[in-house]
C-alpha cells in the first residue's frame, strides 16, 4: 500500500496548529495549493459531524487571519488525496476590485 502524504505530514510547510484534544488534527498550508487546510489525524475519509464542525471552526480562525473576514471559502472536496479527510480554506479572488 502506498504511503499517504497526509499521514506523514512532512515538516516543510507552514504549520499553524496541532490538536490532540478533543481529537487529533492539524492545520497547515497545503503543499500543492499553498492554502491553509485542516487534516484529520487518522487515515479515514469521513469525520463525524462534530469533528468536521470543529475542524472548520479552527480552520476559519486561521483563514480569517490570513485572508480577512469573509474573504475565503471552506472547500471540503478532496481532489488529490480522496481517502484521507482534509478541508481547505481558499481565498475568494475578486477580479476588477
Amino acid at each position: 500500500m502506498p504511503k499517504c502524504e497526509l499521514c506523514e505530514l512532512r515538516e516543510y510547510t507552514q504549520r499553524y496548529c496541532q490538536f490532540v484534544h478533543p481529537f487529533k488534527f492539524s492545520i497547515l498550508d497545503c503543499d500543492s495549493c499553498d492554502t491553509p487546510m485542516a487534516v484529520l489525524g487518522e487515515h479515514r475519509v469521513a469525520p463525524s459531524d462534530e469533528e468536521r464542525a470543529f475542524m472548520i471552526e479552527a480552520l476559519s480562525l486561521v483563514a480569517r487571519k490570513k485572508y480577512g473576514e469573509d474573504r475565503f471559502i471552506i472547500d471540503g472536496v478532496m481532489r488529490q488525496i480522496p481517502d484521507h479527510c482534509h478541508i481547505h480554506a481558499r481565498p475568494i479572488v475578486r477580479f476588477g476590485a
